[in-house]
């Protein structure tokens, strides 16, 4: 029997879908090749999360990238979110712009990458679109769940919470922005023991996402310069300024603090960086910018 043509497009997409591999099934009514993916439905007990995150070659990678790593970052990204709500990731949706033919075979090697780090997160890819761009983007959506009103916002740290990151910080660029492992467990397992008042995860470094918490939960805070656990050859200014660390920042009631150092069971570096002040006791940073990264700037 003769075989059906393939646009170019299908046939490409096909190649693509063909570099993620078998695919996690269970919960999967279908998926990739239909129109839509079709889910089995949630238990009640627990809260839907939604995050969408994008990749553009010239902002978040280069021409010399190598693609399995822009692909690992574009869903690394999203996982990072997810790790600050405590979240498990349950399905994703990959959104291909494809500027060209050359691409289109640099985009196969980028769904490897995402394929290998979706498969450590046991994350089945349940279909996408693919569109024509002026230059190479990934853009992923995710989907996923979280025990019923337990996962933290920014907007709960109160005056005399202690803050936290995880990891060490200001050391990205050239190459940790590529290959960072999303807190995922560590999120998901502070969010089990209800630790966090609030937390976010830091991809514009201190000097931004800090103010945000800050502003939700409309608290001032000091931060101890000489407390910030830093990355080999990087400066607390680095780590303020720079971003795309994808550690997690989050406050902690005071009273809960000898129990969380107690019961980390984690290798992930935890350090205690600061306090959390009344909104009229302001902000103090010994000396560094609030300023981070800014996509509008």
């Amino acid at each position: 029997m003769k075989k059906l043509p393939l646009s170019s497009e299908d046939l490409w997409v096909h190649h693509w879908i063909a570099a993620l591999g078998r695919q996690p099934s269970a919960g999967i009514r279908y998926s990739l090749g239909h129109d839509c993916a079709v889910l089995s439905s949630f238990p009640k007990n627990l809260d839907l999360v939604l995050k969408t995150d994008a990749v553009v070659e010239g902002v978040h990678f280069t021409r010399s990238t190598p693609a399995p790593l822009a692909g690992r970052k574009a869903l690394a990204r999203g996982l990072s979110d997810f790790a600050a709500a405590g979240a498990t990731p349950r399905a994703a949706l990959i959104t291909i712009g494809c500027p060209n033919p050359r691409s289109a075979r640099r985009i196969r090697q980028a769904y490897q990458g995402l394929s290998r780090l979706a498969k450590k997160f046991h994350l089945p890819i349940v279909g996408g679109e693919t569109v024509r761009t002026r230059q190479l983007l990934l853009s992923i959506s995710l989907l996923g769940t979280v025990p019923q009103k337990t996962s933290p916002s920014r907007s709960g740290a109160k005056p005399g919470d202690i803050l936290f990151v995880t990891g060490k910080l200001g050391g990205s660029w050239p190459h940790n922005h590529l290959s960072f492992t999303p807190r995922l467990a560590e999120g998901q397992w502070l969010v089990r023991h209800k630790f966090p008042s609030a937390m976010l995860d830091l991809s514009d470094g201190l000097g931004a996402d800090l103010p945000r918490l800050a502003r939700s939960s409309r608290i001032g805070f000091t931060i101890h310069p000489n407390q910030i656990p830093l990355s080999p050859r990087a400066t607390p200014r680095l780590a303020f300024t720079q971003g795309e660390d994808y550690e997690l920042l989050f406050s902690v009631p005071k009273k809960r603090i000898s129990a969380l150092l107690r019961q980390w069971p984690f290798s992930t570096q935890l350090s205690p960086i600061g306090t959390c002040l009344t909104q009229t006791q302001g902000y103090h940073t010994g000396g560094l910018p609030l300023r981070g990264y800014d996509h509008l700037r």
